[in-house]
């Protein structure tokens, strides 16, 4: 469709090339059925030529300016240098050729005053209504200004233009908006490359058929088939045989995986051997692969709150500049000439301009967030970042954290029948994801005992199940779980003597009919890596503590075995949300777990870490995903939180000292208003440089 003048009431809407917010109006383009709303018309002219949108769409947007206002800057250039000092002599000409040139001059600037600063402009009046102020109305401030002055001069008689000024200002200032929105579009690569990596259809095994579908068609339950060398499609379990994987562009791992029967698949990792089926165990929108995706997406557009400060400040510090311009305008009056004054007044608008206080935080924040999901560590916002840095201390949860959770059960205790009583706890079991329930269960399958119908089976949180189990001809009450839910239910041993806990295994308990008929008694093994991570953060001088709702003898073994000196046991969930909230008071404080009941406990701290292999709910309630197992994650995550947060500051620091810096020689008369937006560019180039240092670890 033609382009038109948009009638939408709207209030607000962004253009779909720059993604600037405008008021009432714009332009509408249709496009393949779809209507886009763009805030001008070089917006839309710019989508036409390039076809992009969001971060690429502004970098081609500024390229554009930037090549249009160029060539024209050029022309504006050499015809000024014919004005000044009589440079037109140079050509043979007279000096009644002056006026015509400088109207030449006023020609050739229209178009780019219109085409590039007049964005400026829209925004500056934007701002000036809602007292929010940006960079963006010094620059049209005092590029209209010298276009204005030089226009009156122009058809005067007046012999002062600075065409020149306004129009090489302009195309200085976009060079360094480019430079800038291209650096954004490389933390963003990450982003895209991730979308790419996962394949757009699956083979579907459909009765007995394979067929080639999207994979967004593909329901949770079928299997699909994945050949050697492919990416896999969709998050799912391999159904049979073996194979190995490659996992790095999720765990940064290089390393393949050996995946068996029954482990995971994730969907954009690469299968290196032969050809699998894969259970589908996920939606294409719910798999990890989109969760990354949707996680780096939405901690690039969060803002930290040092970025928030900046705002505020740069808030305050645009009008206190122009108030400094006016200040300079009025000293130099005193000294010397109108024009001489209004130079040195422009000047200090233009060097004042807080173009790399503006990227100083977001850029390097967006690197460290996409480079922090390249080693294999989703962060949820910018905000993470800085409460991460500012860790002083670590508490971890026990079981599937800093030990691999997968329990085996290592004795049966029984009064009466071994086996009878391990088929009925298995039983209540079956239907429970916890650990605990899992190797019990597993362990009755591996004796090959019948398990039992089962009803009414219910979780008690953090002291195990119930429920009613059909055992020769009649329903019997079983409780499975800590002795502290036999003394809450009443149940003892009778007359048989108490069972002894042991002090280095997890013991369940199995009551029915009233009394405690025996225990299982599990063990569990170290994460790796699980020693040298608490020793590296007892070497950045960061505390740590073990939180866990085993028993006090199995938490304080497991913790001396890790060199953690304070573990706390028999703790129920709002036990552990009782104890972060303590340990939270001194601040600074990280929790890392994966359970269900660890959930509040994450989301209670000041930063919640879970593995890839947590729960959905502790995903949820987590500020950061590390996938995979890593545990050597999280020391590496705080150093680099802090080299992300140093750089920033570093950044400010060199952002504000150059603004003061280049504002006091702009009030002594000893910088032009070309130079001082060359060395704006360049204060922008050295944060960008700076920024994406970040990437070297």
């Amino acid at each position: 469709m033609p382009l038109q003048k948009s009638s939408s009431p709207n209030a607000t809407q962004r253009c779909a090339q720059c993604g600037l917010p405008y008021g009432k109006g714009g332009v509408l383009s249709g496009a393949g059925g779809t209507t886009l709303h763009f805030c001008c018309y070089g917006c839309s002219f710019t989508h036409s030529l390039t076809g992009e949108q969001g971060e690429a769409g502004t970098a081609g947007l500024f390229l554009a300016r930037l090549g249009f206002s160029a060539f024209l800057s050029m022309n504006i250039m050499a015809i000024s240098w014919m004005i000044y000092d009589q440079g037109w002599t140079t050509f043979g000409l007279e000096p009644e050729t002056v006026p015509y040139l400088e109207k030449l001059l006023f020609v050739l600037s229209i178009p780019i005053m219109l085409f590039v600063g007049w964005p400026y402009v829209r925004n500056g009046w934007n701002e000036l209504q809602s007292f929010r102020f940006s960079m963006d109305g010094l620059i049209a401030l005092g590029t209209f200004t010298a276009f204005g002055f030089s226009s009156v001069q122009t058809f005067t008689g007046g012999g002062a233009v600075y065409f020149d000024t306004a129009t090489m200002t302009l195309v200085l200032v976009t060079a360094g908006r480019y430079i800038e929105a291209t650096a954004k579009v490389r933390t963003s690569d990450a982003i895209r490359k991730l979308i790419d990596l996962q394949p757009d259809t699956s083979r579907v095994i459909r009765s007995g058929i394979e067929i080639l579908v999207p994979s967004s068609d593909v329901a949770v339950g079928e299997s699909i088939k994945v050949l050697p060398g492919e990416r896999v499609p969709l998050d799912g379990v391999l159904e049979g045989g073996m194979t190995t994987v490659n996992e790095s562009i999720l765990s940064g791992e290089s390393i393949p995986v050996v995946k068996r029967a029954g482990d995971s698949l994730f969907a954009a990792t690469i299968n290196i051997d032969g050809t699998i089926i894969v259970k589908v165990m996920a939606r294409q929108t719910e798999s990890l692969h989109s969760r990354i995706v949707q996680l780096m997406d939405e901690a690039q557009r969060s803002r930290s709150p040092i970025q928030q400060t900046v705002d505020k400040i740069a808030g305050i510090f645009i009008p206190v500049v122009i108030g400094i311009a006016l200040l300079t305008l009025v000293g130099w009056l005193l000294v010397g000439p109108f024009e001489l004054a209004l130079i040195h007044a422009l000047t200090v608008l233009v060097v004042a301009c807080p173009c790399a206080l503006g990227i100083g935080a977001p850029l390097a924040s967006a690197i460290g967030i996409g480079h922090a999901a390249e080693m294999g560590v989703l962060v949820r916002s910018t905000a993470v970042l800085e409460r991460t840095a500012a860790t002083r201390g670590v508490a971890f949860d026990k079981t599937g954290t800093l030990t691999k959770g997968e329990l085996s059960v290592r004795s049966v205790h029984a009064r009466g029948d071994e086996d009878a009583m391990l088929g009925i706890a298995a039983s209540v079991e079956r239907d429970s994801e916890h650990v605990l329930s899992k190797a019990i269960v597993r362990h009755a399958r591996e004796k090959n005992l019948t398990l039992f119908e089962s009803r009414d089976v219910r979780a008690v949180p953090g002291l195990g199940v119930s429920g009613s189990v059909f055992v020769d001809g009649s329903w019997i009450g079983v409780f499975v779980g800590t002795g502290e839910l036999m003394e809450r239910e009443g149940l003892g041993m009778g007359d048989a003597p108490p069972l002894t806990e042991s002090t280095d295994a997890t013991r369940v308990s199995v009551a029915w009919g009233g009394l405690v008929r025996g225990s299982l008694e599990l063990t569990d093994t170290l994460r790796r890596n699980a020693r040298e991570v608490i020793g590296e953060l007892k070497g950045m001088n960061i505390h740590t503590w073990m939180l866990s709702g085993d028993s006090e003898g199995v938490t304080r073994k497991i913790g001396a075995e890790l060199g953690i000196a304070e573990a706390f046991g028999r703790l129920l969930p709002a036990d552990k949300l009782e104890t972060i909230r303590r340990l939270r008071s001194s601040g600074g404080l990280m929790m890392v777990g994966d359970g269900i009941n660890d959930a509040p406990s994450l989301a209670a701290a000041d930063v919640g870490v879970t593995l890839g292999s947590a729960t959905d709910i502790a995903k949820e309630s987590a500020d950061v995903t590390i996938i995979g197992d890593h545990l050597e994650k999280i020391p590496w995550l705080i150093r680099f939180s802090r080299r992300v947060l140093s750089t920033i500051r570093w950044n400010l620091v060199w952002a504000f000292g150059y603004n003061a810096v280049g504002m006091a020689f702009a009030i002594a008369g000893l910088l032009e208003p070309i130079l001082a937006a060359v060395a704006m560019v360049l204060s922008s180039l050295f944060i960008i440089v700076n920024s994406r240092r970040l990437v070297r670890d």
